[in-house]
């Protein structure tokens, strides 16, 4: 279904297109391929136009929701496809594609302005693309502060938490190329040319989202000796980062035999390194060209993902204060962002002591149970996901904590009189402005509301009626629901 409505939107956006080329260019047109909720509690992939002319918006947001469907096609991104929007931000270039800067590659050389962003290809292997900053244009402002200001400007009212969002330049260029947009001083954006989109524009959100690192083995003396997550020096099993990954009885260093093919485990050449650096998986998407992300890498990215998306997408009460004067149920309300094929976790407790049976999104307790002045009502929601084994930061759990203050109306039953025939009468007193209720039962558990009314300087007299049929009963009172 979701496939059919952005299809659907792309013809929509061809269709705009020729009603805007009648228009004068526009320095930027934004546009929404996919929305799951708030952007302030799901990641924002936002795709940039680079090498697009004026003539090519279509074509972009063609190429943007293809990319889109790539990128939520591969795990764990598909797992937790709910947790994502997909926003589409279309400037114009003055020439189609990227510039190259290999001898007979392509023509043209490299010239400030040449692409909205600036970005080139690289002048030896011709399939790195960066933008500025990088080697060629040390002007973050012709590149990556566009990114910025694009983003965190001009679309601050619609993606105001710049934390959530994952940029991505959308390169429109025929020879495969990309990178994680090399910036870390003003920000990362994964690049991609749209040729290879499928696995560069997931290989570089390993490095934008996740922090993993390149298990590459091709030597690269200038890269930082730095660890990422899914690269390591270390061979005592002890201090392996994805131990708890690694199978009993699997060999440390791990060897590249067919039997530990799909197996975690300590595989030599890694972080540009032929020898002495170490990668979890024999092939992985970090490494090989077309190659899903291996167990510790999809671990890293959930984990990256829940620390800018919390599993709690709305809760009521909205407020973690409430004070309570009125006898009526309580009722306590969680929307949770759920995955794809799995559900969350849910436990409610009163005062730190865990509900019994309570697990569902919905709690309801009438404040007599949880007792007069200040109690709390908590909830915690978790991830069991099988992708992750270990979170040292517990992101995957959220705890939301209400605090309430109990005061009920206080009122007693006294002066009980025994009258003729077997009826009874007795005197209610305290303080109810809202009214009281009669309510008799027969076993102590049903109760039927048998009066109701109002009291007079403070007081309320109650007499039974069909007492010689019914003598023996229970009464109550409580304020009206």
């Amino acid at each position: 279904m979701k496939k059919k409505f952005q299809w659907n939107f792309v013809v929509l956006a061809r269709l705009l297109f020729f009603l805007l080329a009648a228009l004068p260019a526009r320095s930027a047109i934004f546009s929404t391929i996919v929305t799951n909720g708030p952007t302030t509690n799901r990641i924002n992939l936002v795709f940039f136009a680079e090498g697009y002319t004026n003539g090519q918006f279509a074509n972009f947001l063609n190429d943007a929701t293809n990319a889109a469907n790539f990128f939520l096609g591969a795990e764990p991104y598909t797992e937790y496809s709910n947790y994502f929007n997909v926003f589409a931000i279309f400037t114009n270039s003055a020439h189609a594609g990227s510039t190259h800067l290999v001898p007979g590659s392509v023509p043209g050389a490299y010239t400030n302005g040449y692409t909205y962003f600036n970005s080139s290809y690289d002048s030896v292997s011709d399939f790195l693309i960066t933008m500025p900053p990088n080697s060629v244009d040390t002007n973050a402002s012709h590149g990556q502060v566009k990114i910025n200001s694009l983003l965190w400007t001009n679309y601050f009212s619609i993606l105001p938490n710049t934390n959530n969002d994952l940029p991505a330049l959308l390169v429109n260029d025929v020879v495969e190329g990309g990178s994680d947009g090399g910036s870390t001083d003003y920000g990362k954006t994964a690049i991609s040319s749209i040729a290879g989109v499928s696995y560069i524009l997931v290989h570089e959100s390993g490095h934008t989202l996740g922090g993993l690192g390149d298990e590459y083995t091709t030597a690269n003396p200038q890269f930082p000796n730095v660890e990422e997550p899914n690269t390591t020096t270390n061979t005592n099993y002890l201090q392996i980062k994805w131990n708890a990954w690694i199978p009993t009885n699997t060999p440390i260093p791990t060897p590249l035999y067919t039997t530990y093919q799909d197996t975690v485990g300590l595989f030599q050449g890694a972080h540009y390194h032929t020898t002495g650096w170490y990668r979890p998986f024999e092939n992985c998407c970090m490494q090989s060209y077309g190659e899903t992300f291996c167990p510790v890498c999809q671990e890293t990215l959930v984990l990256a993902i829940y620390r800018k998306v919390r599993p709690m997408d709305y809760r009521s009460p909205i407020t973690n204060n409430l004070t309570v004067t009125s006898a009526q149920m309580l009722v306590f309300n969680l929307n949770l962002l759920i995955p794809a094929t799995h559900s969350l976790n849910v436990e409610w407790r009163t005062n730190s002591v865990t509900v019994n049976g309570a697990t569902n999104a919905t709690f309801s307790i009438w404040p007599s149970q949880l007792g007069s002045g200040n109690q709390k009502v908590e909830a915690d929601v978790w991830d069991a996901t099988s992708l992750v084994r270990t979170d040292a930061s517990n992101v995957l759990k959220q705890t939301n904590v209400w605090s309430v203050n109990v005061t009920l109306p206080a009122m007693q039953i006294n002066t009980v009189k025994w009258l003729t025939n077997g009826s009874f009468t007795f005197q209610v007193t305290g303080t109810a402005p809202d009214g009281v209720v009669i309510q008799m039962s027969t076993n102590l558990k049903q109760w039927t509301a048998v009066q109701t009314n109002f009291f007079s300087s403070g007081k309320f007299l109650y007499t039974n009626t069909g007492a010689a049929a019914y003598p023996k009963l229970f009464y109550r009172t409580e304020t009206p629901p």
